[in-house]
């Protein structure tokens, strides 16, 4: 039995579905087939990143290679030299090396005005000049012995930073054995500084001296010609008695 078929017609749709529809149909025709995604391999993009990942790691060894630090030391060695030759300084013989020594030492073997003196301190005073003297002058001659011991290794250290200074590797390396080099200049200079201290008091030691014998030399002739003048007696006998025979 054949059934007919009929379309309903629009106007019998509810408001609601059409607008369903119509917009159904409206995003099937903004958006239109859908396609497959796919995976596209861009060699050039491949390369300039693995470059880029080269060139960053080349930066970071040669940023290593810089902050390696030298392998030759010889700081303690230095230390011990620099304090040897303050400890040298300050064990210093004859004249005094403070302020408030050389202040004594002036008061009671080099003093200005000798009136009050008598003989006997004149030839203590004259004696601890002497003594003083020689201790100075030994002082300066054990100075000059010690500086020369403190300063036998102090060749092997230089050639030791110049060897570090000649194979590093790296910025720091080489800011490191430079300093090292500077640290035996200063070893040198140090040394120069005690031997010209102990050259300096012997020095001063003489001319204090000097002054002070000239000081008590002056002294005792002003006391021999101030002594009072005393007239001889006459003699006993005539001495002109047989003068005219």
């Amino acid at each position: 039995m054949w059934i007919p078929f009929s379309t309903p017609s629009p106007r019998r749709w509810p408001p609601n579905r059409r607008l369903g529809l119509a917009a159904v149909l409206a995003v099937m025709m903004a958006t239109g087939p859908v396609q497959a995604q796919q995976v596209v391999f861009d060699p050039r993009n491949h390369m300039e990143n693995a470059l880029q990942a080269a060139r960053q790691l080349e930066s970071l060894a040669n940023e290593a290679r810089s902050l390696a630090a030298s392998p030759y030391s010889h700081l303690a060695q230095n230390s011990q030299a620099l304090q040897d030759m303050a400890e040298l300084a300050r064990s210093a013989r004859g004249l005094a090396a403070s302020v408030d020594g050389l202040e004594r030492q002036f008061a009671d073997l080099y003093p200005e005005d000798l009136t009050g003196a008598d003989a006997l301190q004149l030839l203590e005073q004259g004696r601890g000049r002497v003594d003083n003297a020689r201790r100075t002058a030994g002082d300066l001659a054990r100075t000059a012995a010690e500086l020369e011991r403190l300063g036998q290794g102090r060749s092997a250290r230089l050639a030791g930073a110049l060897s570090a200074s000649q194979t590093a590797q790296g910025q720091t390396a080489a800011v490191q054995s430079s300093n090292q080099m500077l640290a035996v200049l200063a070893e040198d200079l140090a040394a120069l500084r005690v031997l010209m201290l102990a050259q300096a008091r012997l020095m001063s030691e003489g001319a204090a001296r000097d002054a002070a014998e000239r000081t008590a030399g002056g002294e005792a002739r002003r006391r021999a010609w101030s002594r009072p003048v005393a007239v001889p007696n006459p003699p006993a006998f005539d001495p002109l008695s047989n003068a005219r025979n």
